[in-house]
């Protein structure tokens, strides 16, 4: 049974290609439980940016469907930093306010950006000119600033080292460290999930491949001989345990 406040996740069967994920939020009401499920394949396609576009055919020509969160580029930073910017450069909406960024109305006039079809086409001299002029600025935060003044919006792209050595992954635990059971440890992702009502517990040492074969066997109700059996014929494969660890 599920206790009052609980949150349980219910994994799904593979469907056109996605792993459909059902959360199940139960809340307590007078005497009754509400179960309210979301799938994930439902959640992809309700926020999808391209919906209005994909669901009714529209035809865009070669104006992107969207801002540009899926027609965004990237660029280095004055300090080598990678980043992308949610911003499209060649959008008919979006375009200007590159040019109001970098105070070069100019371009408006330049036959090779003049659609957004001379702006596909000539992409990569208008994505030159643009980090060219990133180039320009001593660090980061001042590039942040004169982009902020156009209202365009970037991001730092970070590995997921990267992100696991942020004071954010610290806060939220999203990286446990647990032992190997072997002298060492791994670091693991944590949960992505914390309730306001329970800490949880910290992850628990991995098991070894096939290490609980017999006890989980012999809990179905299979004698030790037809266990060993199975063990011989190769169904039951289990790892080599390192020194000190048994079945």
């Amino acid at each position: 049974m599920l206790a009052a406040g609980c949150t349980t996740v219910i994994g799904g069967p593979l469907h056109r290609g996605f792993v459909e994920s059902a959360s199940a939020i139960v809340a307590i009401d007078p005497g009754r439980c509400r179960v309210s499920t979301l799938q994930q394949a439902a959640t992809l396609m309700a926020v999808n940016e391209r919906a209005h576009v994909d669901l009714n055919d529209a035809e865009l020509g070669y104006e992107p469907a969207i801002l540009g969160a899926t027609d965004c580029p990237f660029f280095t930073g004055p300090g080598g930093e990678h980043f992308t910017v949610a911003t499209s450069l060649v959008g008919s909406r979006t375009f200007p306010s590159y040019l109001r960024a970098m105070r070069r109305a100019d371009l408006a006039d330049d036959s090779r950006f003049a659609t957004a079809a001379a702006r596909r086409a000539n992409f990569a001299e208008l994505h030159r000119i643009v980090q060219n002029w990133i180039l320009t600025f001593a660090d980061v935060g001042a590039l942040d600033a004169q982009l902020d003044e156009a209202k365009i919006a970037f991001g730092e792209v970070r590995s997921l080292k990267q992100v696991s050595e942020m004071e954010w992954a610290e806060y939220w635990g999203a990286v446990q460290e647990v032992s190997d059971r072997n002298g060492g440890s791994y670091r693991l992702p944590g949960r992505p999930w914390h309730f306001s009502g329970e800490k949880l517990d910290p992850l628990g040492e991995p098991a070894f491949q096939g290490e609980h074969n017999r006890e989980v066997f012999a809990e179905l109700g299979l004698g030790e001989a037809e266990i060993d059996g199975y063990a011989a014929s190769g169904a039951l494969v289990s790892a080599s345990l390192p020194e000190g660890h048994g079945e």
